[in-house]
């Protein structure tokens, strides 16, 4: 094509675009007459109560997760601990001329091992664990039906328009 009937076609296909009427925000899924209206306070205070519905669930995996870390770190001091004291092991067994100490250390860094990873499972299969699996499942749930939610979409849309998140 040459550059003349190009810019021709690029000129039909501008004035075709004006005759087109574009889709009506109105018509968009999860419409409601007067949204255009509506004031960033207008949009929050629809929201709220879809907001207000995840707390109990958000609260939840909070309490969940905060007793997970207070496990983990009362576990983290006690094998610290451990540790030390392996390494103590350790350092009388690169001194003794037996040999005798250091496969003593040796089989303590190995049992300190086993028996972490058996603490390690049972942290991962404990009832405190599952609990919090199972609310952040509920969590995402919750989101996965908002996203799919076309009113919560569409004020979304108009906040985000609107800037109201800027405010």
């Amino acid at each position: 094509m040459t550059t003349s009937i190009r810019m021709a076609a690029i000129g039909a296909c501008a004035a075709l675009a004006l005759w087109i009427p574009a889709a009506d925000a109105a018509d968009a899924p999860g419409a409601k007459p007067g949204d255009a209206s509506m004031s960033c306070e207008q949009i929050a205070a629809e929201l709220a109560p879809y907001a207000q519905s995840m707390k109990p669930t958000l609260e939840a995996v909070a309490s969940l997760q905060a007793q997970q870390f207070e496990r983990g770190r009362q576990l983290y001091e006690q094998r610290k601990k451990e540790h030390e004291a392996v390494a103590a092991m350790a350092s009388v067994g690169a001194v003794d001329p037996t040999g005798a100490a250091k496969r003593a250390a040796q089989a303590a860094a190995i049992a300190q091992a086993a028996k972490e990873r058996r603490e390690n499972e049972a942290e991962i299969n404990s009832p405190l664990a599952r609990e919090a699996d199972a609310q952040r499942a509920q969590l995402v749930a919750q989101g996965q039906q908002m996203q799919d939610n076309a009113r919560i979409q569409r004020l979304m849309e108009l906040g985000k328009e609107k800037g109201c998140s800027r405010r």
